[in-house]
């Protein structure tokens, strides 16, 4: 099942993803934040390290990802439906995330969209299937506007979707985007120690394992279960090594002329 990939960002999952902590490597729960205007840095007081350009950045919030099947348009609050209340509230797809822990009436995701779309370095997609025109999930990046580094999170809704080539289109463009735009020069992420899946897809992606949290989150429905959660990391270099590798997933111009 790919319903979820699975990556923490410690600044947005857990704790880097404020509350509906769905996140990278669970599934984060929908998966962008707009970026603020480029003078947010001052105004915030936010260190913007030599890896980034503030232009850049900036317009990253506006920014559409597309690759062979879908389309990744900025996230709005209008994007709240009943669709998003029902993938949010789906014991299956949020399986591997932390969002049952929070408050997933439709008031409690208004508050993270807000508080998402307003934090800096943050980006949030909703991830729309071109040819079905239908909204099927939400992606993620929460950039470290100061070291440089990223982590990512996605969310397949429409069980209809779950499927590997669904699961890597909604991820290749977010982390060409961030690698060959932004100017990250690290992505990484957690998952659970039991989502085989996602595991086997940071693999594929040449994802290294960095290290285990042991028994880092209670999992199961009653939160009897401990669950390890492992991280992972790929460089820009790693990235170039086996990005051609994906080619076959991404957006054509010349077949959409």
């Amino acid at each position: 099942r790919n319903s979820r990939l699975s990556h923490h960002d410690q600044s947005n999952d857990r704790g880097s993803d404020e509350d509906l902590r769905p996140f990278i490597g669970r599934h984060d729960l929908a998966g962008g934040l707009k970026q603020p205007a480029t003078n947010v840095s001052e105004e915030r007081q936010i260190k913007i390290g030599p890896d980034f350009d503030a232009e850049k950045l900036a317009a990253a919030a506006d920014k559409t990802l597309r690759s062979r099947d879908l389309d990744l348009r900025p996230f709005k609050l209008d994007d709240i439906d009943s669709a998003y209340e029902r993938w949010m509230n789906d014991e299956e797809v949020v399986r591997f995330t932390r969002i049952p822990a929070y408050d997933t009436s439709y008031d409690g995701l208004v508050a993270y969209a807000e508080r998402v779309l307003n934090t800096p370095g943050t980006y949030f997609w909703s991830v729309t299937h071109r040819e079905d025109r239908r909204a099927i999930g939400t992606a993620k990046l929460v950039v470290s506007l100061e070291h440089g580094i990223a982590n990512w999170g996605y969310l397949i809704g429409e069980r209809d979707y779950w499927r590997d080539s669904i699961s890597l289109q909604a991820q290749v463009p977010v982390f060409d985007y961030a690698f060959d735009d932004l100017g990250v020069r690290k992505m990484y992420g957690g998952t659970d120690s039991d989502h085989v899946k996602s595991r086997f897809n940071l693999a594929r992606m040449k994802f290294r394992k960095e290290g285990v949290f042991r028994e880092h989150f209670r999992g199961g429905a009653d939160g009897a279960k401990l669950v390890d959660l492992v991280y992972y990391g790929l460089l820009i270099s790693e990235w170039q090594e086996v990005s051609g590798q994906f080619d076959y997933l991404r957006y054509r111009h010349d077949e959409h002329a």
